[in-house]
Order: C-alpha cells, then structure tokens, then sequence
C-alpha cells in the first residue's frame, strides 16, 4: 500500500498540476491580458475619439458581464457535446455504487470546469480537481494494476484525497475532507485513511513543487489571535449555531431558485447551454453591482480581511460604480459585508443550478468570513467587540462549510493552517460540530450516506453471579460470540432466547433472580452451564 500511496501521490500531483496549468492559464488571458492589452485600449481611444461615447470607468463593466457570458455558453456547450461530467454530489455517489470514479466522465470535467471557475461563477478548482484525480487513480488501478471491488475503491479515495490536498496546500485537512464528504455523521472508511492521508502528502509535495510554490497561510488578517480561554470555545458555539441557521436558510433559498429554474423548463442535464447562458449573465451582473463575490473566493477572502488589496482576478476592480479603481473606495461597512454574504449564496445557488462545475468549499467559507467580518463591525456588544475580526470570521466560516459538506474535522483543519493562526483551532471546532448536530436532519448532499459493507456487531452485557462480565455479540448473519473472562467462545445458542430467558425471570420475580442456561461452546466439544444473573 505504501508503493501505491506514492504511485497516486505522483500520479495525481501530475493531474492537478496540469489542471492548474489550464485553468490559471485561462484566467491570465481572459481577465488580465484581453482586458489590459486590448479592451481597456480600445474603449480609452473609442473615448478619446469621439466625444459622445462614454468614459473607461463607465463601460469597462460591460466586458465582466460579456466575458462570463461567452464562458457560460462554452461550457454548457461543452456539456451539450461531451455529456454531463457529474459534481461533487455525482461523486460521493459513484464512490458508494460503483467504487470508482468513471474516468470517461473527466475530459469534460476537465474542460468545462475551469470555464465555469473563469466565467466568476462561484464554484472552485476544489470538486473539479476530487474528480478528476480520483478518475485517474480509478483508470490506473484497474487497468494496470487489474484492482477491481473492495481495493479499487480504496485506489479511487486514495486519489481524491490527493487531489484535495494539492489544491487546499494542507495535506492532512485536504485528505480528511474527501474522506468526510462521504458521508454525514464522520468519515468511515477508516481502514485506508492512513495510506489516503500519505499519498495526499505525496500529491501535495509533487503539485507544489512543479509549481514552485510554498504551502501554508493564505489569508493575511491585520489582527493576530494571542490566546484562547473557555469564553473563546463558548463563542464558537454560539457562532456554529449562528451558522447552521444560516445554512438551513441557504438550503431553502437553494431548492426554492431551483423550482424556479425548473418552472421555466431548464435543465442542467437537458438544456445545458440555455443554463449555462442564463446563469452566466446573471453571475456577470452580480460581479458588477458586488465585485468580491464574482469566481470561488479563495483569494478573494484577502481582500474582506483587508479591502485595500486589490482583487485577484476580476476586471474592472470596482464594478459599476468603481470602475477600474478599488469596490468601495477600499473600506467596507458593515452592512456591505452581511451584503456580500448573502449575494456570495446567492452567487452559489446560481453557479450550481446553471450547472457550473465545480466546488463550494470555498465559496461557502468566503460567505461565511463575510458574516463574520460583519459582526466584528457591530459596536457595543460585550465581548465580541474586543475581539480580532480573524475569530469571528473563522469561526462562521467553519460553520457555514460544515453545517453544508458534513466535514468538521477538515474544515477547522483547514481554515486554521489557511488563515495561519492556530490558536482558532478549537473555537473553530466547538463551530463546525455545533453545526453539525444542529443540521443532521437537513442534509444538502443527499448522495452522503453510511457504508453498506460494514455492519456493526449487536452486544450485550450479561452479569453471573460471581460478578463476572459476559457479552454476547451477534453479526448480521446470527453468528454468536461470547466472551467470558477476557476469553472468546463460538455460542451455539440463540441471543434472542438467551435474552428472553433472563428477562422472564426477572419478570416473574424469581427469589433468586437467576436462571440456569447451558452454553454449548462450538470447537470445544463440551457443554457449560452458566448461571445468569440481572442484566
């Protein structure tokens, strides 16, 4: 297993690599050497010319909404002629039903995903490269290495891991996440985490090191986090619960906008280009009217920790009103981050029912670090207010991503190596769980759901009369086992009627409370009565 962990940690740090190559190559030309070499020259001469025709800062908008646009029609052609290449929810079901990734689904997934991150669409590389990474460990393990059933799946989550881990940079939170997006109460495919884990760190390393770049903190919030106390732990609370209201509204706002688009007879599946056009259109006017909620948020969260730096990927900076200067002048109120929350959900349930390709981890965590640099504005409230804005903002995020993903143990992993601040580990955790339990009856992903290959053991403790401690356990099959003083018996014995026997007399109030049952011990060729005390 360790030859394969770095067999599909090379094999998938190569994927993502070229993958990265792709989709950042098509951001640098459509939104910095298009807008910078040739649209911004043209409309400053078409000004310059003729008197009538408007400023720089008035029309450079108009090239955000046309370029989403093309993007948005590319992409769902792309789909109209190669088919659908699934989602996140497609693949946490293809793992639990076929235990592969089918590899003829990753082409388009290759092509149509990086058009839908560049057409702003609020959707990450994140899902896209789980898919495809798992695609290809999936084609290696079973055309080379002929794995198929129980190890092929093993093969197929040892490259999702890989995938998440090079694109999130954090080797251990990326593995963990696509290990608990399997499933809705924690990951439980526990006999290969440890290999997955190790080929995550084997993709991380070969995908940065092509690159050349580092791995670690992202994110640069201007107030540092010193300590943490029980009142820090109590407020992640109270911010996962703030979360998972925010979430279940989310949800709702999700599936109402998707009644709606099937009202108006489209479908991803079926009308793929109409989707993608439509939605596309609108992705690009929100980008005008809201800047920093246009593309996956990744980056972008810099900009709400510090609105004086400049947007990565977005031209013109400032939308409609800003033109090619900084969205708000660079100073954010209150009221325009809880804005900017809500349209980036908005941005999210859009870019999914368009049938964008794509992740929403970090599209969840940017809106989730907006309502949190939101509250961190609001003056007079005790306690809060003495806090450093990175708290808040982390502690909503992680939340936000988890009362929707099921992954509390990644998401708090993740967002504290990104942020580069340890010590909102815990908060963030007491955050991410408190969102859980809160949002267990309200999954988002329906295709999460337990193994069907693992059952658990039924067990009873059974007391003799000395005190001594007898457990029955029982498999699916009625097979029984018990174990008597640290020692294992096959039991030719029904559970069921062993049971019964004990609570019929203590029903009928026998004086001594006992019954007297004889065990016949399978491979031991002898008979044992015992005798049953109280359970």
């Amino acid at each position: 297993m360790l030859f394969l962990a770095l067999v599909f940690g090379i094999v998938s740090g190569l994927v993502a690599w070229l993958y990265s190559l792709y989709f950042e190559g098509l951001l640098e030309l459509v939104w910095k050497i298009v807008p910078q070499h040739v649209i911004q020259p043209g409309l400053e001469s078409l000004s310059k010319r003729y008197s009538w025709f408007p400023s720089l800062q008035k029309t450079a908008c108009v090239y955000t909404v046309v370029a989403a646009t093309v993007l948005g029609f590319l992409c769902g052609f792309t789909q109209l002629l190669m088919g659908s290449p699934g989602d996140l929810p497609e693949t946490v079901r293809a793992i639990h039903e076929r235990g592969r990734i089918p590899v003829k689904q990753a082409p388009c997934m290759f092509i149509c995903s990086a058009m839908s991150i560049c057409a702003g669409g609020s959707l990450g590389p994140e899902a896209a490269l789980l898919a495809l990474c798992g695609a290809a460990v999936s084609g290696v393990a079973s055309g080379v290495f002929g794995f198929r059933g129980k190890r092929l799946r093993e093969c197929a989550l040892m490259g999702m891991t890989a995938g998440l881990a090079a694109f999130f940079g954090v080797a251990l939170g990326g593995s963990l996440f696509a290990l608990e997006v399997l499933h809705r109460g924690g990951l439980q495919f526990f006999e290969v985490a440890s290999y997955a884990i190790a080929t995550g760190l084997v993709g991380l390393v070969v995908f940065r090191a092509l690159l050349q770049r580092p791995f670690g903190a992202v994110w640069d919030f201007p107030a540092t986090f010193p300590e943490v106390d029980y009142r820090h732990v109590i407020l992640g609370m109270m911010m996962g619960a703030l979360a998972a209201g925010v979430a279940l509204a989310f949800m709702k706002m999700h599936h109402a906008l998707h009644k709606v688009v099937h009202h108006m007879r489209l479908d991803e599946h079926k009308t793929p280009v109409a989707c993608g056009t439509l939605g596309a259109v609108l992705i690009g006017c929100l980008a005008i009217v809201l800047p920093p909620v246009a593309f996956w948020g990744e980056l972008e969260i810099n900009t709400l920790a510090q609105p004086t730096r400049p947007l990565p990927h977005l031209w013109p900076q400032g939308g409609a009103i800003y033109g090619t200067g900084l969205f708000c002048q660079g100073s954010y109120p209150g009221w325009m981050y809880l804005l900017l929350g809500v349209a980036k959900l908005l941005a999210i349930s859009i870019s999914v029912s368009a049938g964008f390709r794509g992740g929403f981890i970090f599209p969840l965590m940017f809106a989730g670090t907006a309502f949190g640099q939101a509250l961190a504005t609001i003056p007079g409230i005790p306690f809060f207010s003495s806090l450093p804005p990175v708290l808040l903002a982390m502690t909503a995020a992680a939340g936000l991503n988890t009362a929707v993903t099921r992954t509390p143990l990644a998401t708090t992993h993740i967002l504290a190596i990104l942020c580069g601040q340890s010590n909102v580990t815990v908060p963030c955790l007491a955050a991410a769980l408190t969102a859980l339990f809160l949002t267990n009856p309200f999954p988002f992903i329906l295709s999460q759901r337990d193994r069907e290959d693992v059952h658990l053991k039924q067990l009873d403790e059974i007391l003799d009369e000395e005190g001594n401690v007898m457990l029955m356990a029982r498999d699916v099959d009625g097979h029984t086992t018990a174990n008597i003083n640290g020692r294992s018996f096959d039991v030719q014995i029904d559970r069921q009627e062993l049971l019964a026997g004990v609570a019929q007399t203590m029903h009928n109030g026998a004086g001594d409370d006992q019954v007297n049952l004889t065990l016949r011990f399978t491979g031991q060729g002898r008979e044992e009565p015992i005798q049953i005390g109280g359970v």
